[in-house]
């Protein structure tokens, strides 16, 4: 039965569900955050996920990092401001605690200052127990910076809104920042750089616009000579944020005449207002009073960031799927399993143990509030699949391998345009799907936690557009008889379904086996020589043969395969009704190809019969005429066009897991145990269906006979319950006595 785990808050970001059920620290002088979690990403990194969300979206990233403890640790220490006035003839003192810089994303190392819209900021401060400055604080905060920078405007252009405008300033100041680390290190009270979102009475009255009755009031990004850039305005809307405006969280629990208070308390006091606000009838207020000291916010649908990921296991493991969800408390959640609910199963993750066939299927997941809800974009399918056959080459790419593979690349124009990156971080990477931006989870045949692949891509680091391709083969590896080479495949492409809205979308994946490891093999005219037998599949259907099969020739380009009779394709074209069922719209984004989801893909020689597969299923089964009989393996990118991909980051390939096993009748011992109780377990690569007979010996001369066992399943499993605790001896051989 499915188990289930979860919680208010965990430390892991990917299996994290933010419900803003952290509560305020009244006395603390920290921001109110769980720790940074390991392998969160850092400034940069975020960057690069949000830089093309639109901002509803961006936000919900931007409030998942933040409450997950995403934060630079330079950001907790709060600094104590002090304040002193006489209101009405009755002195006062206050201290109140405020963030040293803005609200940023990442490590010391490397954050992001990140600008953000006052209903976010509002949403945040409730869930940490802090608010905004006044116009007034802000100026007290200038006062006692140690760091005062010299603010640094951009240029006034519709792209101010955009997060690469964001990230330009960001580099910015951080480069002026880094110029006083010396004498005043991170976490020193730092002003100048940024213009502050604030508390004003201007949020509810007195609008600059008369068509904007909702607005964000910001002040502040003060020169070093005290004056600021901007007066206090409110002219623009409450979803508004650019570049300059950054987020200063004040701890709303505060200090008054050594008392404990709280900021947005004070703030509405007409006897104590004065201490914080300096608003006044200009503000159609008096006494600094701050009737409404907040944003007024809806309270926020549930929304779901990561949806779980596909997995492939063996019989009898323990699957987790896992996701990333914000939204108003409470938050609901619902399993599916093949369409069906799953009793019990409403926390944000899911255990499956001991998982058999019958566990295979698509899970889907859904998560609720009062508010709204949402679904996974995909659903993520579980295979439980046979223990493996013997090894003979693997290569997960955790480590950098590329001193353990030979490359080879062709372009029409002889100019070396590729990319090859071993070990390459893809959790990190964003990846629309159907209009939603998601990270590119684990392959199918990962771990959980796994996060490194192989990543190709051709024809898109210069101006120059050129047919080009990029061959991987592994060194000193041959391959012969029988062998299978597996591995999960993800292919990128630029644009929505079908690579609308781009340029260049379509490319192919490719990979053979039979190769001799020494040149490229790619769809060239000019191509002197080729090798091998090959496959190439396209990611978006944008071609007229999405599905191809290649044969090579040693005095020539390789030979394409057309026709059924001669590729073995079950169809070329991903319109195909075999192609639609395969690749059905609920798990990809372009019906009948394989692009934006991992697949997992088998080339397969057994008996002279060359069989590809793809998720389980043959899409291409042949008998090898060829000369190409053994050899190395290929794995390689190639486009067809020359075009050059629009956005080119986009259009790549990332294979992972890269395994070749051996599918020969020999029999070999791939495990021997002893149990705790004396018992000895045998493992034996084996061929389903037949029969093979286990002897022991001590002495290896006389050999006695212990059992005839059919294998069933892959790998054969042989208990030798009389072993005696003497050593002992096994061998096995097909057939029966």
């Amino acid at each position: 039965m499915p188990e289930q785990t979860g919680g208010c808050l965990r430390k892991t970001l990917w299996s994290l569900v933010l419900s803003a059920c952290l509560a305020g620290n009244a006395a603390g002088q920290t921001l109110n955050l769980p720790p940074r979690p390991a392998g969160a990403p850092t400034g940069s990194q975020f960057i690069n996920i949000v830089r093309r969300m639109p901002r509803a979206e961006r936000e919900n990233w931007i409030y998942a990092q933040v409450l997950s403890g995403n934060v630079p640790n330079f950001l907790r220490a709060l600094v104590s401001i002090n304040v002193t006035a006489t209101i009405n003839g009755t002195p006062h003192a206050a201290t109140y605690y405020v963030t040293p810089d803005y609200l940023a994303i990442g490590t010391d190392a490397d954050y992001f200052l990140e600008p953000m819209t006052p209903l976010l900021a509002q949403r945040l401060g409730d869930a940490i127990g802090c608010t905004l400055p006044t116009r007034k604080m802000v100026n007290q905060i200038w006062t006692n910076a140690q760091v005062k920078l010299s603010p640094q405007p951009i240029p006034p252009s519709a792209e101010m809104i955009t997060v690469p405008v964001f990230a330009q300033h960001d580099s910015m100041v951080r480069t002026q920042r880094n110029l006083f680390t010396n004498s005043f290190p991170l976490g020193a009270l730092v002003s100048g750089d940024k213009k502050d979102v604030i508390l004003s009475s201007k949020i509810y009255t007195d609008f600059a616009n008369p068509g904007i009755t909702k607005p964000v009031v910001i002040y502040g990004w003060h020169y070093t000579s005290g004056v600021p850039i901007q007066p206090l305005y409110n002219g623009h809307e409450e979803t508004y944020a650019d570049y300059s405006h950054g987020i200063r969280l004040v701890q709303n629990a505060m200090v008054l005449d050594g008392s404990p208070a709280a900021v947005t308390n004070l703030l509405t006091n007409p006897n104590l207002a004065a201490l914080l606000s300096d608003e006044g009838a200009a503000e159609s207020t008096s006494n600094g009073v701050i009737a409404i000291p907040r944003y007024t916010i809806s309270p926020l649908p549930a929304a779901l960031l990561s949806p779980p990921r596909s997995q492939t296991v063996t019989p009898g493991s323990t699957v987790l799927f896992e996701t990333l969800a914000v939204g108003q408390p409470p938050l609901s959640f619902r399993w599916q399993f093949n369409g069906s609910t799953l009793p019990g199963a409403t926390n944000s993750s899911l255990a499956v143990s001991n998982v058999q066939s019958p566990n295979s299927g698509a899970y889907t997941v859904t998560v609720t509030n009062s508010f709204g809800s949402a679904s996974a974009v995909r659903p993520a399918t579980l295979r439980v699949v046979p223990a493996t056959h013997p090894l003979l080459f693997a290569d997960d790419f955790e480590t950098d391998s590329s001193a353990q593979w030979s490359l080879f690349w062709g372009a029409s124009n002889n100019i070396p345009d590729y990319t090859a990156q071993w070990n390459f971080d893809h959790t990190l990477l964003p990846n629309t799907f159907n209009g939603a931006t998601t990270l590119i989870p684990p392959a199918p045949n990962s771990p959980n936690g796994a996060s490194h692949a192989l990543r190709l891509s051709v024809n898109n680091n210069d101006t120059s557009a050129s047919i080009a391709a990029l061959n991987l083969y592994p060194k000193n590896q041959s391959f012969r008889d029988n062998f299978a080479l597996k591995f999960d495949l993800w292919l990128n492409y630029p644009g929505d379904v079908g690579g609308i809205n781009s340029t260049g979308s379509t490319q192919h994946a490719i990979f053979g086996i039979d190769h001799l490891g020494t040149q490229p093999n790619w769809a060239a005219p000019t191509a002197a020589s080729s090798d091998g037998i090959w496959f190439g599949v396209d990611g978006e259907g944008g071609a007229s043969r999405d599905y191809m099969a290649f044969v090579g020739n040693s005095s020539s380009r390789p030979t394409e395969l057309l026709g059924l009779a001669a590729s073995g394709l079950a169809e070329s074209n991903n319109s195909a009704p075999f192609y639609q069922a395969l690749f059905p719209p609920d798990r990809f984004e372009t019906a009948g190809a394989p692009g934006k989801n991992w697949v997992e893909v088998e080339l397969r020689q057994t008996n002279n019969t060359i069989i590809w597969l793809l998720d389980g299923s043959v899409v291409a089964q042949r008998l090898n005429t060829s000369s190409f009989t053994a050899g190395t393996i290929m794995l390689g990118f190639m486009d067809t066009f020359s075009s050059i991909a629009n956005p080119a980051a986009d259009a790549f390939v990332l294979f992972d897991n890269v395994r070749v096993e051996d599918w020969g009748d020999r029999i070999r011992f791939l495990d021997v145990s002893r149990h705790a109780d004396g018992e000895v377990a045998l493992k034996l690569s084996a061929v389903p269906g037949r029969d093979y007979t286990v002897e022991s010996s001590t002495d290896l001369a006389t050999w006695q006979f212990l059992a005839t066992a059919r294998c069933l399943d892959r790998p054969l499993q042989f208990i030798d319950a009389a072993a005696p605790a003497t050593r002992r001896f096994y061998r096995a051989r097909q057939g029966v006595p």
